[in-house]
């Protein structure tokens, strides 16, 4: 599935900022508004909402994007 417009930009701004990429501050600003990056210190880092959207935006981007320190999930036991 291929993600909309607003999607792609929210994407790439997500993960610009997880990767210290430099932003347009318009992108930047759009995702502190909806609470996905904070302002920590002297620079921006993404928030707990902001991993769930970059993690769902992957998803459905068929993309597989961590952070190496995010934990990894339990594979499913089968029965």
């Amino acid at each position: 599935m291929a993600l909309s417009k607003k999607q792609n930009q929210r994407l790439g701004a997500i993960l610009s900022v997880m990767f210290k990429e430099e932003t347009p501050s318009a992108a930047v600003g759009q995702i502190i508004t909806e609470g996905f990056a904070e302002h920590k210190d002297d620079s921006i880092a993404i928030t707990p909402k902001g991993l769930d959207e970059k993690n769902r935006l992957c998803t459905l981007a068929g993309l597989n994007i961590k952070y190496s320190s995010e934990p990894k999930k339990k594979p499913l036991k089968e029965s």
